[in-house]
């Protein structure tokens, strides 16, 4: 029985990839983009590495005010310090990654309507790409990723 879900959607996307079709669709979606304002959407990278090095400072801070300037925990014991520093940098990109996505989105369909206008009437011809549907998926996937990923960070730094 063929899936009834919306394109666009997390369970849409599942079904692109269980059918096998993700990939000639995204290919496709992409294409739409032609517009100059898209290149506004650039601004996401600085402010990734913006929000990943806050977030690994504000870890670090919390794990520092945790031990209360004692050393770190377990130093005897080799294995939590070699596998800490995975757990400090490596969950925090993705999750900002996306608070960023979200971030310039906003900024954008807030502050730049020419930009808006734009980018809604290249999103017509492909339902399920459009900024009502794709931000909240994307506020979705911060709130869930974001707090875990932050609290491996915190806990990596109490051991580094």
């Amino acid at each position: 029985m063929p899936s009834k879900r919306k394109y666009g959607t997390l369970g849409g996307t599942l079904d692109e990839l269980k059918s096998g079709q993700f990939f000639g669709n995204a290919r496709i979606r992409s294409s739409r983009r032609k517009s100059p304002w898209n290149l506004l959407l650039v601004l996401v990278l600085p402010l990734w590495l913006i929000l990943w090095w806050e977030g690994l400072k504000l870890a670090r801070f919390l794990a520092t005010a945790a031990r209360h300037g004692h050393k770190p925990l377990l130093e005897d014991l080799i294995w939590p310090g070699s596998i800490a520093p995975f757990f400090v940098y490596f969950p925090l990109p993705l999750p900002t990654m996306v608070l960023a996505m979200v971030l310039i989105n906003y900024a954008i369909y807030l502050f730049i309507p020419p930009a808006r206008r734009a980018m809604d009437a290249e999103d017509k011809a492909f339902p399920g790409t459009e900024y009502a549907t794709q931000q909240p998926l994307l506020v979705r996937i911060t709130l869930f990723t974001l707090p875990v990923a932050f609290a491996l960070s915190v806990v990596g730094s109490l051991f580094v």
